[in-house]
């Protein structure tokens, strides 16, 4: 495997990650959490070290399956995940990619990184995305006032924005 330093950071993620989103939404195949915990330390084995959650997969699925797979690792891990979507208020089960409201207001993003800091069973998570922000939403400042503000905190490693392309985003 080979693997690569993220600039300004004291990451090296694997050039290879493993995303969960297929794992921890059945959208594709049921896994169970047995199947799931399996193909993720395989791929460890493998030298993946980067592992890419969305505390919208599976409403924390996603997110609670890494410590779960690899308990007392913590150090060996990078942790990705993403927030923005208010499943909290606006969830339930969805099948496919219909999307549920969003929130990238300073109290939302707190309150989804401490969500999120729960279910990873961890202090910090290494990079936080904002998933799938719209055009019109990236130049308000007090979002990344609070991406800086949780980096300071030590909260955050490093921060940034998801696209999708199924969502819409190329129209802006």
């Amino acid at each position: 495997m080979k693997y690569r330093k993220i600039r300004k950071t004291p990451l090296t993620v694997s050039e290879v990650g493993f995303g969960l989103w297929t794992v921890s939404t059945g959208w594709w195949g049921k896994f169970t959490d047995a199947e799931a915990i399996a193909l993720m330390r395989k791929a460890h084995d493998l030298g993946v070290n980067l592992y890419d959650a969305a505390d919208t997969y599976g409403n924390g699925k996603s997110e609670e399956l890494i410590p779960a797979a690899f308990p007392g690792m913590r150090d060996k891990l990078v942790i990705a995940t993403k927030v923005g979507y208010d499943f909290y208020n606006h969830g339930g089960e969805r099948k496919g990619q219909r999307e549920i409201a969003q929130d990238f207001s300073p109290k939302f993003l707190r309150f989804a990184v401490e969500q999120a800091l729960k279910r990873l069973k961890t202090d910090r998570i290494d990079i936080l995305q904002l998933h799938n922000i719209r055009a019109d939403q990236v130049s308000d400042d007090s979002i990344w006032s609070t991406l800086a503000d949780l980096e300071k905190e030590g909260k955050v490693i490093s921060s940034g924005v998801a696209l999708g392309p199924a969502i819409g985003w190329m129209y802006e």
